[in-house]
């Protein structure tokens, strides 16, 4: 899957919708007069259609088949009357079930486009009533007719098919299982947080099993760590392998693969830093012995998003050290090519996910996206941010602590590879994909005069070091930025200037096309 269907409909989310295809969770629409009783009709199906596929999908007004902009500034005439309750109203008179729908209108190159998320609600919604209008010689022409079930099938709206229906009810059967497990989790909650009140110096006899569901498993986490049970908590660590390796399933593997993301986060949180740089030593080795293949290449993927999801906290809390850790892991190229490593794991698998499509191309902002949507998600991967400090989705803004760090994280990442990486894969700055000024804060602290943040971040490196890394790396954003929609790099910081005039070369750099210094 290319498209990171989170729900947002913010200007960054736009700007990588535009980056991608029509496909399963992505429609483009050159324009629709919702005055028209025809516009308007096929509008209620491609939402309900859209809607079918768990976790829902999204609908671009504006853009034509090939993802170019289309639509004048100014030709909607009102814009309210595509507010997502306005667009939901349309909807429900077709239906008997609920339909979630959040949209928002941005301009973008002297064009407007509609950005609509229609959110699936776990069970496919049949057409309770036919949709109909008369064309120009009066004569009635069906859009949809009662009891159709319409599912997104690539660029195309299909009648549901016995092939769709395991995908179609995936979200809901997933529901089904989580209710029936309710039970037996509160009360493992509950005898865990009684452990918590053992007799001092007694071990806290308190399971650790990949099978917990997540908010039992940080409990156990956390009750062990306050009763410094650090035997327990290595045990744990020693059974990742038997989940993520060449073998596992990718559910499987992503299901431990969350359970290792909530582990880092609860002892980073609880600053238990040998933890957490004993669970990147664990999952490392684990990453190593993935194999080739398919699943393979999914499974590398999916713990680079966990590793951006666990950098962004350490950028939090200011771990520098962890950010450290989770970066400088060189990995061979999957050819076992021993003169082609990469610098860093997250390289390596980005590549491999972009040859194999899962990204589209792994310049794109696919991982910052997919991370901040499992963070969103999921609570205990972010014990210091709590859910009424997430914007929803139509309301994502430069302050938005996840995307922002998230950022900082890639750049930093970026930053490590071009001043300490090895071998001769480099890296690419995903980060560029979005707002400069997301960055802007990392960059601020490592160029500040208290030279304690680029020690830590940059343990081999003098500052004529960072310097040139600074340099090369944004010289590498602003380039792959001016090639993204949007444009949103212009010019090095200020601050970085004044510090590459101290601690930087006389004479001007010549940077060549490639990712090393």
């Amino acid at each position: 899957m290319v498209v990171v269907p989170d729900g947002r409909v913010d200007y960054d989310k736009l700007l990588e919708l535009l980056t991608e295809t029509e496909e399963n969770h992505l429609d483009f629409k050159a324009a629709v007069n919702i005055d028209l009783k025809a516009d308007q009709l096929k509008l209620v199906k491609d939402i309900l259609t859209m809607s079918s596929r768990p976790p829902g999908g999204y609908i671009l007004i504006g853009v034509d088949d090939g993802g170019n902009p289309c639509m004048p500034t100014g030709t909607i005439p009102d814009r309210r009357r595509y507010d997502g309750a306005k667009l939901g109203d349309l909807v429900r008179p077709y239906i008997e079930g609920q339909i979630h729908v959040r949209s928002q209108i941005h301009d973008h190159e002297n064009n407007e486009i509609v950005v609509i998320w229609a959110e699936n609600t776990g069970l496919p919604v049949p057409f309770s009533k036919q949709g109909e209008y008369e064309d120009q010689n009066a004569k009635k022409v069906a859009v949809f007719r009662t009891g159709d079930i319409l599912v997104r099938e690539g660029a195309q709206n299909v009648p549901i098919r016995n092939a769709h229906w395991q995908d179609v009810l995936s979200a809901y059967t997933k529901q089904i299982r989580d209710e029936a497990s309710d039970l037996a989790e509160t009360v493992m909650r509950e005898f865990i947080e009684q452990s918590r009140n053992h007799p001092p110096g007694a071990p806290a006899e308190i399971p650790l099993l990949i099978e917990m569901d997540d908010a039992t498993f940080a409990a156990a986490v956390v009750a062990l760590i306050e009763a410094t049970n650090d035997v327990r908590l290595r045990q744990f660590l020693r059974t990742l392998r038997r989940h993520v390796n060449a073998t596992s399933s990718v559910d499987d593997c992503a299901n431990a693969l969350d359970k290792w993301a909530i582990f880092c986060a609860q002892a980073t949180f609880f600053e238990r830093d040998d933890l957490t740089r004993n669970a990147i030593d664990a999952l490392f080795a684990a990453y190593r012995e993935l194999g080739s293949g398919d699943d393979a290449t999914q499974k590398r993927l999916a713990v680079v998003i966990r590793i951006y999801a666990v950098g962004s906290l350490a950028v939090r809390v200011s771990v520098w050290e962890t950010v450290r850790s989770l970066v400088l892991r060189p990995a061979e190229d999957a050819t076992g090519n021993p003169d082609w490593v990469y610098a860093s794991w997250i390289r390596h698998a980005l590549v491999e996910a972009s040859r194999a499509g899962l990204t589209k191309d792994d310049r794109g902002g696919f991982v910052i996206s997919a991370a901040r949507e499992l963070l969103a998600n999921d609570p205990m991967m972010r014990p210091d941010i709590g859910d009424d400090e997430i914007p929803p989705q139509d309301a994502v803004t430069n302050r938005d602590v996840l995307l922002n760090t998230l950022c900082q994280f890639d750049f930093a990442y970026c930053l490590i590879v071009a001043a300490e990486g090895t071998g001769r894969g480099g890296f690419y700055p995903s980060s560029a994909a979005f707002d400069e000024n997301r960055v802007r804060p990392l960059v601020l602290k490592i160029v500040d005069e208290d030279p304690e943040v680029r020690r830590r971040l940059f343990r081999s490196s003098d500052d004529r070091r960072v310097s040139d890394a600074l340099a090369f790396v944004y010289h590498h954003a602003i380039r792959q930025s001016a090639t993204d929609p949007g444009n949103r790099w212009w010019s090095t910081p200020s601050a970085v200037t004044a510090f590459d005039s101290k601690h930087g070369p006389s004479e001007p750099r010549i940077f060549g096309s490639g990712d090393q210094m």
